[in-house]
């Protein structure tokens, strides 16, 4: 998945579940997330274990329903909380979103340990669409676990 502004560029992909097998369900789900950011002149990748798959099915949802103008809320945060995002679009033509990344997911080069780096994107109706189906095939690869 991934989301473009003017200064900023944000990826993000599922690369495997966590752990193989695990007779927990909450382990079972997951996953090693690798987030790329941009910002101005600065490059950032990292892979941690950030999101578990139903959030993932929180975040193809969430983003359905701010491109249909239905937004299911403005905020949008998981169980780690080192990674967020926000809805700012309001009254705009087009999308903007914040991207909250803080602990193991805040860029090597971001020094402010008090709070947390938010990267701001601004995906047109097109971008954001290939964004919600690529998710969506990434989730396909791996679904929720029973």
């Amino acid at each position: 998945m991934k989301l473009t502004g003017p200064e900023a560029s944000f990826e993000l992909d599922i690369l495997d579940y966590e752990y193989s097998d695990s007779k927990y369900f909450m382990d079972r789900n997951w996953l090693l997330i690798s987030l790329k950011a941009r910002y101005q002149n600065k490059e950032y990748t990292t892979t941690a274990p950030l999101l578990s798959t139903w959030e993932v099915e929180l975040l193809i949802n969430w983003m359905r329903s701010v491109a249909s103008q239905r937004q299911l809320s403005p905020r949008l945060s998981f169980v780690e909380p080192c990674l967020g995002f926000k809805n700012a679009s309001s009254g705009l033509s087009g999308y903007a979103f914040g991207i909250k990344l803080d602990q193991e997911a805040a860029p090597d080069w971001y020094n402010d340990q008090s709070k947390p780096f938010w990267l701001s994107v601004m995906p047109n109706d097109d971008e954001l669409q290939r964004a919600i189906t690529d998710l969506e095939g990434q989730l396909g690869r791996f679904p929720v676990r029973d």
